[in-house]
């Protein structure tokens, strides 16, 4: 599944396109609309997720093209500082199947992403999860279940789950956690990873009884392990 972003300011594109090529989707980025149209026109592209305010076409001018060309055959979010009323109605009445207003938040992009992909790609939308006995993590939607009981985890807490539950036996790094949760290696992250790290072991309950528990390897990082 792809997702086209059209955001001008390259930050904020690389923080959203980080955030969907963790859940599992490929991307594409533009800074511009001219651009970003020459890609809808030239290859795949199975989600729209457009900024309002970009240079050349804007993003409503976009999505009024991408509906003309396309119909109603690709999904389209628009992400957006206009929080007006007036401006939502307009947006959707242009045909944006969604809105999202900033600051974005990474679950609810997602979910919202997620859910146009499963409306209009029924057939190919699988979400992805991760299971190992009585516990589940849906990397679509970021949630955690035990024994199918939904556990409320921070972001970061999903994110540390995530790395634990697809290397279970296997030692995760202190410096891969930190890279993936704060974007870089730096050894100050070491005494808020091992909180972070006690906290998930407490909102899973990582326990013998329930069949897995989280290993320090002193001074290196952290193992999932099979009780």
């Amino acid at each position: 599944m792809i997702v086209g972003i059209l955001e001008d300011i390259v930050t904020q594109a690389g923080m959203v396109e980080g955030w969907l090529s963790k859940a599992g989707y490929d991307t594409e980025v533009r800074h511009d609309g001219d651009s970003f149209m020459e890609l809808v026109r030239s290859q795949r592209v199975d989600v729209l997720l457009l900024d309002w305010d970009v240079p050349g076409k804007s993003g409503i001018e976009v999505m009024r093209w991408a509906r003309e060309t396309f119909a109603d055959t690709l999904p389209i979010v628009m992400m957006t500082q206009h929080d007006g009323e007036d401006d939502i109605v307009f947006g959707l009445n242009q045909g944006a199947d969604d809105y999202l207003i900033k600051p974005l938040r990474e679950r609810e992009l997602i979910a919202r992403v997620s859910a146009q992909a499963r409306k209009y790609y029924p057939e190919t939308q699988r979400a992805k999860t991760v299971e190992i006995g009585k516990f589940a993590l849906d990397i679509g939607s970021q949630v955690a279940t035990v024994d199918g009981k939904q556990v409320a985890l921070s972001q970061r807490e999903f994110d540390l789950a995530l790395m634990l539950f697809e290397n279970v036996g296997r030692i995760v790094s202190k410096d891969v956690m930190i890279k993936r949760i704060w974007g870089g290696v730096d050894r100050k992250y070491d005494a808020t990873l091992a909180t972070y790290v006690s906290k998930l072991r407490s909102s899973l309950v990582l326990r013998p009884k329930n069949g897995l528990v989280v290993s320090t390897v002193y001074n290196y990082g952290y193992r999932l392990e099979r009780a």
